[in-house]
Order: C-alpha cells, then structure tokens, then sequence
C-alpha cells in the first residue's frame, strides 16, 4: 500500500476567497463612485420599489427606440427636475424591460441605495485617492464619466436643480451637458440626449391650494406626491419620451462652430427642457377651466357681445333678455371635462370592446405623427362617421396613447338624458343639426368654439354631419369647419392641424337601421329606451376595428397655397378656401381607407345581378379586383396578406349572417356538376352594397372607364371619347363620390395603361388614341363597371319618375314615396335588375342633381312650405340626360 501525501491548500479555500474579496475591495482603480448604481442594488430597493415600478406604463414602442439608441451608441437621459426616484425607477424598469439603463447620474448621491460591497468600494477608493493627490475625487477632472460611456453604460443628468446650477454657475467646466459635448468630440460613436418624464395623464385644473405647499405641484412634485404616485396611482403613471438630441450631429451641424461649449451646452438645455414641456403637454392637454369659468370667456368676447348689443337694438330688446337666452345656448352647447370620469370609460370601454371586437387594428405610426406635431398648434381630429362609437372608439385609442383627448363636437340628438350628461363630462360639447333662424345661436357657438381653440383645447367633428347610411363618405357639411377658420383669421391659434381619420368596422352595429331608413323609412330619434337594447348588442361579436391616420394637414401651409394673408381675405374667399379644405380632408379620408376581406367578398358578389354565382367566377373577380387594389397601393387589411385564407373566412362568414347559401345546402337542390356556387339572398343586396360601398372610392377611376369603353358601339373606342364619358360620368355623380384631385385626363390614361397591361384592351394607334377592346377583356371590364351598375339604375328610377309630376307639383317627401313605389315596380318586371338600386339615399341626390341641371324644377323650403319639385317648361335636358342614362345602361 502507498502512503497516502498530505495536498498542499487550493486557491479557492476558505481563506483565499476571503483574501480576494478583501483585495477586490480595497484595491480597486480609483473609478467607484456615489453616483454609480450596479446592477443588483442592495435589498431595500429590490425588495420595495420594484413592485411598484413595474406597474407604470413604459409603451412599447419607446422601448425599442430606446433599444435601436443603444445599438448605434450611448443612451444619456434627461429628467427636468432633480429626483432620486426617477433614477431608480428608470434604472429597475429599464433593466427588466432590457432597454439601455442608466446606471450612473450626474450630481447625484446613491448611497443609501448601494449594496454594502460597493459602498465600501466607494469609501475605500476615496481615501485611496485622497492619501495620493490630496483632494478628494472629482468624475468630471479625472475621466470618470468618459470612461463609463467609453464602456457603453448609460447615464442620467437633470436639467433644472439648485444644487446643479450651483455647480455649472461657479464651476462652468462642471456643467454635464458641455462635459459630454467634450466627450463627444473624443467618441466615434453618437450620444443621444433623450429627454423624458414619468407623470399621472391626468390634466390639471387652474386653481391650487396649500396642498401645493406639502405635496409639490403636478409638473415638479415633492418627495411625498412621487411617493404616492407610485405607490398609488403606478397604474395611471405614465412614461414619455421626448424627441432626443444626437450630440455627433449637433456638433458636425456648421452653424454650431461659431458658438462656445458653454453656450452650445446651454442651448442644449433649453432645447430639452421645451420638448419635455411640449410633450407634458400633448399628454395632460391644457389646463381644464371649470365650465363656469369657459361661460364667463364664452359670453364676454368682444364679438358677441358686440352681436348681442345690435341685435337688442335692432329687435328692440332688452340686453339682459338677450344675454339670459345666450346664456341657456351655452348651457346647452357646453363640455364639463372631468378627468375621472374620463378614466371611468376608459376602463369601462375596454371591458366592451374586448367583448364585442376581435381587437382594434391602429395606425401606430399615424399616432406617433400626431403625438410629434401636437405642439406646434390646435389639433382637429376630422374622422369619417360610420357609428355611433366613432367617437368613443377616436377618443379611447387616444387616451391609450397618452394624448390628452380633444373636445367632440355631437349632435345634440345625443344630450339626452342620462348619455347626455355622461358624455359632456368625456368633452363631448352638443350642436344643433341646423341654425337656419338661430342667429344668437350660432353666435354664442361660434364664440365657444373659439374658447376652446384659443384656451389650447384640440377639436374633433364630423365634417359629413351624421352617419353614413351608404357605407361610402358622403358630401363634406361646411358649417362647423367654417367656424373652425374663421376662429383662426381672428388670432387665437398659432395653426391648425387637420388629421383625417379613417374609422372601419367588418360589421357595423347599426346596419339593420341604415337598411330601414334606405328602403325610405323616418330614422328613430335617439332616447333613453333606447339604452335597453345595449345588452343585446353586447351579446354579438362584430369582427375588427381598423383606425388610421392622414399625414395632416397644416391649416398655415394649406392658406400658403393661396399666396394670400388673412388681411387679404374675404368672408367669400374663405368658404372657397374651407370647402377646399374639406373635399381634401375627405379625399385624405378615402386614401387611408382599410380594405376588408368582407367588403371585398361584397364587392365581388354584387358584380353581377343574377341570384347566383359560380364559386370559380366569385374567386376570379376577387384577384381581379385584388390585383386592382395592389396597384392602386389601398391599404389592405393584415388578413389579406394570406389571401385565400382570409377569404375563406369572408365567406363563411356571408354563410352565417346568411347573406349567401351554397347551393346544395338548398333545399332539394344539388351540385350535380360539381362546380360549387352560392344563392344571393335578394332581401340582403342591400347590405351588401353598404359593405360594398366602404371601397368604391378605390375603383371609381376604372368604374367609370370601364363604363365608357362599353357604352361604346362595336370593339374599338378612342380615348377622346372615354375623356369625355369620364368627365360627364365624374359631373353626374357629384353628389354621390368624392373623387380624387389628379384630374380626368390623368385618371383615364392611367387606367388605359392598367387594362393595356392585363391584356383587357389593345393599341391601335399611338397617333389616334384608337384602341381595341379584347374578347377576354369584356368580363373584366363588365366587373368594373356593374360596380356602379346599381347607381345608374337609382337615376334611372328617378328620371322615370318625372311623369308622375305631370298633373300638379309634389312635395319631396310624397315624390320620394313614389319614387320609391315606381322603382319597386320596375324591379318587379326586371327593368331595374338591381334590388340595392332602390336606395332612398340616391334617390335624393338623383332629385338633386337632376333640379341642377333642369330635368325637374325644384323649389326650396320656404318658411313652414316644403321643397317641391315640377316638371320644367324646355325638355331638353330631360330629353339629353334620359339619352346619356340609356346609353350607358346600354339599353
């Protein structure tokens, strides 16, 4: 047996380690420093704090901006006022959320925060520092804080603080800004200044008591309401960042040469400290008046009170009579802000709307334009109006995204009681449909409206009035958005930003109503009985919500166009501007409209009047207008992107709401040839146009081609004569679309290159403008033009209609009945095709357009006597518009 050899001591024994961590303690590098906080802090932080910082909202998207900062260089954050709660904050959240943490802070002492080690670190290097140069240590001479973003570490410094100003006043070479401007010139890589804030969304009221004096005010609390903001109220807590400033830009930027650091430094800070300011600002909004104090600005403007004076003089009234019914009309139009309740329906809401929608598809990059050019002047949201909901869904999806959420504009058929009150307090004020006789009216109005602009509130209205009942935006009302300008030629706004808002449902709540007030029934007025229908409602699911956003539209830039100041503009020169302004906004509305499998599936389905469609044809006049839709660049809805699946669902979708059956499923009825096909219930065309009609602004251009190609006798056709159908086609149905500013000439030859390159027509003549329509292409060009098909057909009623005002004139309420009775008729026996063409909404703007161009007589409501329609003496232009109308009927 080998003796056994006694093993000399490992280096891991017990007193190795307890050697080395003496080492690593007391003979470190000079750089420990107070304000250098590590990864793990000691056990009073992580053990307190913690769980309340995790529940403050950091949104997504700040994070992965932050993230994209910290790949390109070193993240430096900027907090206005001076807090160690912030920086713990930012430190923990940061480092759960893996964006770039700060880990040190300019003039800022973190021992209390510091695990035991570190602190005897900090200690022992002090001293260690102190024996050798005789001063204590100081981060800024001796590299320090180079050293820690050489290393990529992020860092934290404070912009408005006594102890700092202290500092960078008497010691200048101090100021962190310039040390890190210093810095700078030494890395390769940028430092990006991000300014940025925690806070409560909730905005502030004017008045401010002694609270103030414990508590600190909202913008720079003291120790005991950031306290209790995070311990509180974490969950209404709020992070935000601001745009961040790339100091290796900055200093390459030529005109910054001139200046010294310290000069440099101090722009910085200024510039920082006004993008913290105009971001608080976007998310608290102004400060909220009380609405007695909005009535005491409302009613004492100087022009009303003007208006008021004149009008007792002239009516022979007493001024106070007068400024009594003022007052009751500022009663009735008013908002009541009140930031809980508005925190009640956000909660509530998001209960509803997770019962109801499959979700919410948001523009995200559309939000984060309107959260940058929020400061630079009033917002007013303009969306389409297809629900009731428009507004709560608007104002919910704004108030997620911290931005403070604008006063509505409502009709005042929804101040009924209980909603009425609920919605002034969420910023809805209420305007009355009509002001024909109401001159006070829309004075003490147009005097409110100019409070809340001037008082920095942002606006939202509804620029087509009501509801859609067609399902297509409808002709733009210009009352409001003239009050809105004319608020601005009087000053009180720096400008107005218009953002055009596109508002889309897969099913709509009210459809059921819209179809009985089509068919010509009298719309319900609002009530409160109606609120038991509610649970009804709540028990269906309704598919998606999709929101997006218009770049907007700068009211300044937009005036620039003109070449004209506000000097030079006259009250009639203005209603031209605003009802430009609005047939832009609608246009803008159109062009980030979302396409829907279900609308598309409409779309298709009515391509054709027949109470059937074979499933091989369905799906080919689908990538038809697909491939159409690609090259028009329409926004498609993120299902489209998988196609066939996506339709797929559309239709068995149309299968449940039985809109559509599948031919075997019929009774006693099969597929004997195996082809597949569907039954279109002829009682739902109507619904279907509605769907329909969410898109028909997209195809409007090769609708209205496609038409003339085939009104055209024989295969061959010139595109003089198409410029000229386009143009007649694009007058005619005025009242119907909004087109598109590129002009006739421009839409019609872009559409004949579209359908050159399908192979649907061919070129003749380069010279001639001759082409040749294929025999392949006259389907695709029928699918195209039947688009509108159902339109025609609605004129054609209308014009057929005019022998019945043969024997005396008719008012238009009994004329549209017998409009409606006639076009039942005609259905009836197949000369109207179409049941959706039996549209009380075209019907009317057929009576409109036709009392324009002389078809009829129209003679307009004059005091308690209806609007009356005649037949007209010359029967010439009835005589050319029954020609133009057969033609492209092709009858």
């Amino acid at each position: 047996m080998h003796a056994s050899k006694t093993l000399p001591p490992q280096p891991g024994g017990l007193w190795n380690r307890w050697k080395n961590w003496f080492l690593k303690i007391f003979s470190g590098r000079d750089y420990h420093y107070y304000g250098y906080l590590p990864s793990r802090p000691n056990f009073l932080l992580r053990y307190t704090l913690d769980r309340f910082f995790a529940r403050v909202n950091v949104p997504p998207r700040h994070l992965e901006r932050l993230r994209q900062m910290g790949e390109k260089g070193v993240v430096v954050y900027a907090l206005k006022y001076r807090s160690h709660l912030d920086f713990l904050f930012f430190n923990r959240r940061y480092l759960s959320s893996r964006a770039p943490q700060p880990e040190f802070a300019f003039d800022l002492n973190l021992w209390m925060w510091q695990p035991f080690s570190h602190l005897i670190q900090i200690i022992s290097a002090a001293i260690h520092y102190f024996t050798r140069k005789h001063h204590w240590p100081n981060p800024f001479q001796d590299g320090y804080f180079r050293w820690v973003l050489e290393q990529r570490k992020s860092g934290l410094l404070f912009l408005v603080d006594q102890v700092g100003f202290r500092q960078r006043f008497y010691q200048p070479k101090e100021d962190p800004l310039r040390h890190l401007l210093e810095i700078q010139q030494e890395l390769s890589f940028p430092i990006f200044l991000v300014p940025q804030m925690v806070m409560d969304r909730d905005p502030t009221r004017e008045d401010k008591g002694i609270i103030q004096l414990f508590f600190g005010d909202s913008e720079n609390p003291g120790r005991l309401r950031k306290l209790a903001l995070f311990f509180f109220r974490s969950k209404k807590a709020v992070v935000e960042l601001a745009e961040p400033i790339n100091l290796q830009e900055l200093l390459a930027d030529p005109r910054n040469e001139k200046y010294l650091l310290e000069e440099v430094a101090q722009n910085i800070r200024r510039e920082l400290i006004n993008r913290i300011d105009l971001t608080r600002r976007v998310i608290t909004g102004p400060v909220i008046k009380s609405m007695e104090e909005c009535m005491e600005l409302t009613l004492t403007d100087p022009n009303l009170t003007d208006f008021m004076e004149h009008m007792a003089e002239v009516e022979n009234q007493k001024i106070s009579r007068i400024k009594k019914k003022a007052q009751s009309y500022f009663l009735e139009i008013a908002s009541d802000y009140n930031a809980m309740l508005v925190h009640l329906w956000d909660k509530a809401l998001t209960w509803v709307w997770q019962n109801i929608f499959e979700g919410i598809s948001l523009d995200e990059a559309g939000m984060e334009r309107i959260r940058q050019v929020s400061p630079q002047g009033t917002l007013i949201y303009v969306p389409c109006h297809k629900s009731h909901i428009d507004y709560l869904i608007l104002n919910y999806m704004i108030y997620q995204n911290n931005i403070h959420p604008p006063r509505i504009a409502a009709g005042k058929n929804l101040a009924f009681w209980p909603v009425g009150a609920l919605f002034r307090k969420a910023g809805a004020f209420f305007i009355r449909r009509r002001f024909h006789g109401a001159k006070l009216y829309a004075e003490v109005f147009a005097s409110y409206l100019k409070t809340l602009i001037k008082e920095g509130y942002n606006i939202e209205f509804f620029i087509e009035g009501g509801r859609s009942r067609t399902g297509k935006l409808v002709l733009p009302q210009l009352g409001l958005l003239n009050m809105i300008v004319r608020a601005y030629h009087e000053g009180v706004a720096r400008d107005l930003i218009f953002v055009p808002c596109f508002i889309g449902y897969d099913q709509v709540m009210e459809e059921k109503a819209y179809l009985t007030e089509l068919t010509g029934s009298q719309k319900k007025a609002e009530s409160w009985l109606q609120l038991f229908k509610i649970r009804k409602l709540l028990k269906k699911r309704y598919g998606r919500v999709y929101l997006r956003f218009s770049e907007p539209i700068f009211f300044s830039e937009y005036l620039d166009r003109y070449q004209l100041n506000s000097d030079q503009l006259t009250e009639e020169r203005r209603r031209t501007i605003g009802r430009d302004l609005a047939f832009s906004i609608i246009q803008n509305i159109n062009e980030v409209s979302v396409v829907t499998p279900f609308s598309l599936v409409c779309a298709a389905l009515l391509t054709y009047p027949r109470k059937g469609v074979y499933r091989r044809e369905l799906l080919n006049i689908i990538n038809v207008f697909y491939d159409y839709l690609v090259e028009r660049k329409a926004h498609l809805a993120e299902t489209l992107s998988h196609l066939t699946q996506a339709i797929e669902e559309a239709l068995t979708l149309c299968e449940a709401r039985k809109l559509i059956t599948p031919i075997e499923k019929e009774e006693e009825l099969a597929d004997e040839l195996g082809l597949g096909a569907y039954s279109i219930d002829e009682s739902k065309r109507l619904l279907l146009e509605y769907y329909k009609d969410n898109i028909i602004h997209f195809f409007i251009p090769a609708s209205l081609v496609a038409m003339s190609i085939l009104a055209t006798q024989g295969f061959e056709f010139t595109r003089e004569q198409v410029v000229a159908d386009y143009r007649f086609l694009k007058d005619f149905f005025k009242y119907e679309f909004v087109y598109d500013d590129q002009g006739s000439e421009a839409n019609v030859d872009r559409m004949l290159g579209y359908f050159c390159t399908r192979g649907v027509i061919g070129v003749i003549s380069r010279e001639a403008d001759s082409y040749l329509l294929s025999a392949s292409g006259l389907k695709e060009l029928s699918y195209f033009a039947n688009l509108l098909h159902n339109y025609l057909e609605s004129y054609w009623v209308a014009f057929r209609s005019i022998k019945y005002l043969k024997k005396r004139p008719r008012n238009e309420r009994d004329f549209l009945k017998r409009i409606q009775s006639i076009g039942a008729k005609l259905h009836k026996v197949g000369e109207v095709e179409r049941a959706e063409a039996l549209s009380d909404a075209n019907f009317r703007n057929a009576l409109k357009l036709f009392g324009e161009k002389g078809v009829i007589v129209k003679k307009a409501k004059v005091g308690k006597q209806p609007t009356t329609f005649s037949r007209p003496e010359d029967e010439d232009a009835r005589e050319f518009y029954g020609q133009q109308l057969a033609r492209f009927l092709r009858r």
